[in-house]
């Protein structure tokens, strides 16, 4: 009888262990390179979890609001542009038409299209074709920082290179349709 139990037992912590990641990667939707849909969420190792939490009508266009412990921002898709809306006023935060080198201005920080071809790794799976994008406030010293983003996935991964140093933070876990995947 122990040895029946001894073998569950250890049956039953091998079990746990496998299923204690979902690292298969969620299957492309239709948003493209940042999913909007209330729900979904994007947690990275080290830094607050972007929640969609809400939807906003501003000057006749709505809105996802993205909120994290200490700022919301909210968002929406125009043609291949992510457009934010802060203090009534829009502006470009991620450019998915631009080229490589383009720079445009997002509230006060220049944003530059870093790469389109970046590929990170989150356990055992490659994510492909990431964009890369640097933000940087000229008048400031150690603010820049990059975010990437991940076809059908959205957030992939942050690096800051000022007084935030610490790394690049990558995706931990992702919700998106309703489904959560941890890596």
């Amino acid at each position: 009888m122990k040895k029946w139990l001894g073998f569950f037992g250890i049956a039953g912590v091998l079990w746990l262990v496998a299923c204690g990641k979902d690292t298969v990667l969620p299957e492309p939707q239709n948003g493209g390179y940042l999913p909007l849909q209330v729900g979904n969420y994007w947690k990275l190792d080290g830094l607050n979890t972007r929640t969609i939490t809400e939807t906003k009508v501003f000057n006749n266009n709505t809105y996802f609001a993205i909120t994290t412990s200490y700022d919301t921002m909210y968002v929406r898709k125009e043609a291949d542009k992510i457009m934010a809306y802060y203090r009534g006023k829009t502006s470009v935060l991620f450019d998915l038409g631009a080229k490589v080198n383009d720079i445009w201005m997002y509230r006060d920080y220049n944003v530059k299209l870093i790469s389109k071809t970046d590929s990170v790794k989150l356990g055992s799976e490659t994510v492909k074709n990431c964009y890369q994008f640097f933000f940087d406030i000229p008048a400031m010293a150690d603010e820049e920082h990059a975010i990437w983003l991940a076809p059908g996935i959205g957030f992939i991964q942050q690096a800051c290179y000022g007084e935030c140093v610490g790394g690049k933070k990558k995706l931990t876990e992702v919700k998106l349709d309703n489904k959560v995947y941890r890596f």
